[in-house]
């Protein structure tokens, strides 16, 4: 029998994720189990306690071993809630169905590097335009159902056009345990405009907008948020700056909807940027439109109006006073509206259209092993329609 344990030599425990023999049929299987040896100062506590003590299991896997598995004292069958004392020995499963608890084995995707991997969970670098999990809108062919037919547990996710790296666990237990230690997320993004600031803060909470599934905005109701952001480099002669954004929290869409609060929409991005403010048509004009306070997207007359809009009554033509856009202050600050104001032009729109997508990228995820406890961190190489863009900007 071969067997893979993950120690830590400070206690005498071991948590076992290897090869275990089928008494009943000659094959080798998966399971995991829960091996530690009673120590003095855990002595007349509960085997439940004890198996928090030294694996911090969740109370879901509590309740996996107590109603689905098994739990072993000293060779005897016992329960969760039995006093266990010092030398003893428990070894708890959290299924009873081996079938259940076969190795998962990731496929390879073409497109998809494998940054980590080992039995208890993966690092990817994900290429834009790839679901991570089933939604309302892809249910299948996403990058969990080409990874694995067992179930997988996503630990950070990525919107479909996000490029980067992300972490999925392979079993429940590396989930909750990563989810417990702070992880530290870097982005690169190309934003609209040039930051006043080199580097700062933006704390602002974030809701999802009432009767949207998709649209989160700033409200003093939502949930804090809290976004670092460093300006690496500014693109003067184009009107945009490269930026390095590191979370603090990690709300849905957090980075695109900060940064569009101050002003700076990512390049690219279709529900937060530009193109939902103007629009070139069949002919190539430039057309501006405009947004009520309930974000839906209006035009500024009952057709769209060009940039030098002619009025064929006195046969002159007039420009249209950016200024008058109305914009939803749960989009953008106030104090920001005049620099967003700015960049409502034919220059900036073509600049947004030269990239296919939001240009986000997950430059480096660092996190906890659930197991080993050792801290990893792994960078994600910018992807080729990015870096083809900024070479070509430079």
């Amino acid at each position: 029998m071969h067997v893979l344990y993950c120690k830590k030599i400070t206690v005498k425990r071991q948590i076992v994720l290897g090869n275990l023999y089928n008494e009943l049929i000659n094959n080798k299987i998966i399971v995991m189990e829960f091996k530690v040896t009673v120590n003095q100062n855990q002595d007349s506590k509960r085997a439940v306690d004890v198996l928090i003590d030294e694996f911090e299991i969740s109370a879901q896997m509590q309740k996996r071993i107590r109603l689905y598995g098994n739990l072993w004292i000293n060779g005897k069958p016992g329960r969760m809630i039995d006093i266990v004392h010092t030398g003893d020995r428990i070894v708890a499963h959290s299924s009873q169905n081996y079938s259940e608890l076969l190795p998962v084995k990731t496929n390879r995707i073409p497109g998809v590097e494998v940054l980590f991997e080992d039995e208890h969970l993966i690092v990817l670098n994900k290429p834009s335009d790839m679901v991570v999990h089933p939604t309302m809108s892809h249910s299948d062919n996403t990058l969990l159902d080409l990874l694995s037919e067992k179930i997988l547990h996503p630990v950070t996710r990525l919107d479909r056009e996000t490029s980067g790296a992300l972490i999925i666990a392979k079993h429940a237990h590396a989930h909750y345990r990563l989810v417990q230690n702070p992880i530290k997320r870097v982005y690169w993004a190309l934003t609209h405009g040039h930051w006043t600031k080199e580097q700062g803060v933006i704390e602002q909470p974030i809701m999802r907008f009432p009767n949207s599934i998709m649209i989160r905005v700033i409200d003093l109701a939502g949930k804090a948020a809290i976004t670092n952001y460093k300006v690496l480099y500014s693109f003067q002669e184009h009107n945009f700056d490269w930026v390095e954004f590191i979370l603090e929290t990690g709300r849905t869409h957090q980075i695109r909807v900060h940064s569009l609060y101050h002003g700076h929409p990512l390049l690219g991005d279709g529900l937060y940027g530009i193109t939902n403010y103007c629009e070139l048509d069949h002919q190539a004009n430039f057309n501006i439109l405009e947004i009520d306070p309930n974000l839906h997207f209006l035009y500024l007359h009952e057709n769209s109006i060009h940039e030098n809009f002619i009025d064929h009554n006195k046969q002159q033509n007039y420009l249209i006073d950016i200024n008058l856009l109305k914009i939803s202050p749960q989009r953008i600050a106030p104090e920001y509206q005049s620099k967003f104001k700015s960049l409502i032009n034919k220059k900036q729109l073509l600049l947004d259209q030269m990239i296919k997508r939001q240009a986000l990228h997950s430059r480096l995820i660092g996190f906890t092993h659930p197991i080993t406890k050792k801290h990893m961190e792994f960078k994600a190489q910018l992807p080729s329609d990015m870096m083809t863009f900024l070479e070509d900007m430079r």
